[in-house]
């Protein structure tokens, strides 16, 4: 059996790979043709889903209004639209992580409205996640490896009575005895699945091939996304759903995902995506549809949908002319690499900055994993009152010097002073009490508790309660979708949503300091261009200062003071935001081009 399917999967990836091949051709010969051709070849083909009058709302609020649309084999759908607008309510209720209010779903003919997110997945869905999740504590194969487990059958006897609470313990005891005592047929059933590991490893062989064995949580988080798409594809679903797969991801990373969603595509996979990076929506969809305020408001293939004046409004905002130079960093996603050579640039200068006015000063600082040398002699000056830029790739060392800073890494050598004090020992928890707040990566917010309960956690290193009070009533008055939204649960919001509760609870602890950890990351650009105006505002307004990780260099340095860009756990470049802004040498290295002012 095992060799029959070795033999029929060799078959299968030759196809596939003539297939791809072939219509890699047709879109080169001419690419609006073969647009066009693709969309009414698949909008024949039978419908995978169907979506009627779906109708969801929280606490009155009316998350997702009526929405209907059909997905056709092989077709390629995105949805877009500001953050709030619906979206991520929408595929959590196709996925079954809520239930609807009302409305018809179907996965090939069978009604999967009100099923459990287990009951969908083996209905034939699979999908991603805009935040991304692996399982830190297992190795890439072993997270790729899960996303078959429901195909299982070997391994898993008896899984059809898992639903039934009385009699579930059969399975769970048959699985334990099939792994101490595999038979020959657990045996082929592992190679198999082995094998299917290997052929997604293979589609990003130079990301995840020599990480493979490695813990997930010690990879970068662009490698985190590829395995996460992994996991998703090996069970070969009928429907893959992937929410915002590039969200935080560089250009080279972007182009390299786009180059695996075509494969797919032309392999005849039926995809619904979510993303807000257009040019990739542009590139892969058959047709897009676009939301705002729970409703569907344009849709049609992407041209149509681009040049709608509602999406226009909806999506990018009214002031277009502004957005424009905010979203210049995007539009070249797919063509540039995000990398800095080692002798791509002059010799950097030195900022000059006030000892007396400075807040948070790294000096010297040196961290390793082991023996990988993860920041080298580190220096950066945070001036009271400033925004201060930490640019780079992945894994050049930008999260690393987060961590070091609010006390979860601690340096081999080097030091780290704040508002005159050396901290470099100090616990993570004395630093929040002294003024050092943090907004991480994928904001972190507690998904199952309220908007109000996340808000309170931030204040825990505080006592007054009646100041507590007083800053809670502030943090309401400052972001007043939280104030609507008080009761609601964190994990039900859009990710727009979510990052200004992430913002209102670090304000919680009355900060000196917030360290913000790529704060734009997933949001649409309408959202980025408000949370900029947030933390301009908490520098102009509030005198706070702010570290700002950050991938879209260009958004980064619009708003900043001051800006370093570290490669491979070294200062690089160094400055005034204004002057690295209008670096030649950063603008073609890093940002893909000159920029347009």
């Amino acid at each position: 059996m095992s060799e029959l399917l070795s033999t029929n999967q060799t078959h299968d990836s030759i196809s596939s790979v003539n297939s791809y091949e072939k219509e890699l051709e047709l879109f080169n010969n001419d690419p609006i043709a073969y647009a066009k051709n693709h969309r009414e070849r698949v909008f024949n083909a039978p419908t995978v889903l169907r979506v009627r009058d779906l109708y969801k709302s929280f606490h009155g609020l009316q998350a997702v209004n009526n929405i209907s649309f059909d997905l056709h084999q092989g077709e390629v759908i995105s949805f877009i639209g500001p953050n709030g607008s619906g979206k991520s309510t929408m595929i959590n209720l196709i996925s079954g992580f809520l239930k609807p209010d009302s409305g018809i779903i179907d996965i090939n003919e069978r009604s999967v409205a009100g099923l459990t997110a287990v009951e969908i997945s083996e209905a034939g869905l699979a999908r991603t996640f805009q935040n991304g999740r692996v399982f830190g504590a297992l190795n890439v194969e072993e997270n790729i490896a899960l996303g078959y487990h429901k195909k299982l059958h070997a391994q898993r006897p008896f899984k059809n009575v898992q639903g039934y609470p009385i009699i579930r313990w059969l399975s769970l005891l048959a699985e334990t005895g099939v792994a101490l005592f595999p038979s020959s047929k657990v045996q082929h059933e592992k190679r198999d699945v082995q094998m299917r590991v290997n052929q997604e490893i293979d589609r990003f062989k130079e990301r995840l091939d020599s990480r493979r064995k490695d813990s997930t949580y010690t990879l970068s988080y662009a490698n985190r996304r590829r395995t996460e798409i992994a996991r998703a594809h090996i069970s070969e679903p009928v429907l893959l759903l992937l929410d915002e797969p590039t969200a935080g991801m560089n250009q080279s990373e972007t182009a390299e995902v786009l180059e695996q969603l075509q494969y797919l595509k032309a392999q005849g996979h039926t995809i619904l995506l979510v993303e807000h990076k257009m040019d990739l929506v542009y590139a892969i969809s058959d047709r897009v549809i676009a939301m705002d305020g729970g409703r569907i408001i344009a849709q049609g293939d992407p041209d149509t949908v681009r040049s709608s004046a509602q999406v226009i409004e909806a999506y990018l905002g009214k002031s277009k002319e502004l957005n424009t130079v905010r979203l210049h960093g995007q539009s070249r996603v797919l063509s540039t690499q995000n990398a800095l050579e080692n002798n791509s640039f002059s010799e950097q200068k030195d900022i000059k900055f006030d000892d007396n006015n400075t807040l948070l000063k790294l000096d010297s600082v040196n961290i390793f994993y082991g023996q990988f040398h993860a920041l080298q002699n580190v220096s950066i000056n945070v001036p009271e009152g400033s925004i201060v830029s930490l640019l780079g790739g992945n894994a050049s060392g930008k999260s690393t010097t987060m961590k070091t800073i609010l006390g979860l890494e601690q340096p081999k050598t080097g030091s780290i002073w704040y508002d005159g004090e050396d901290i470099t020992r100090l616990s993570t928890r004395t630093r929040v009490s002294r003024g050092i707040a943090a907004v991480p990566e994928s904001r972190r917010i507690f998904p199952q508790m309220t908007v109000e309960e996340n808000l309170y956690t931030g204040a825990y290193t505080r006592n007054n309660r009646a100041e507590i009070q007083d800053s809670l009533a502030l943090m309401y008055e400052r972001f007043t979708r939280l104030k609507e939204r008080r009761t609601q649960y964190a994990g039900t919001m859009s990710g727009g949503e979510q990052q200004m509760l992430a913002f209102a609870r670090a304000l919680m602890s009355k900060p000196k300091l917030i360290c913000m950890d790529e704060p734009t990351m997933g949001l649409s650009p309408k959202l980025v261009e408000e949370v900029l105006e947030q933390i301009a505002s908490l520098r102009d307004e509030l005198h706070i200062s702010v570290l700002m990780v950050e991938q879209q260099a260009q958004l980064a340095l619009s708003i900043a003071d001051y800006g370093y860009v570290l490669q491979n756990g070294r200062i690089r470049l160094q400055g005034v935001a204004q002057d690295l802004l209008h670096n030649e040498q950063v603008q073609e290295a890093y940002l893909g081009g000159k920029i347009v002012a």
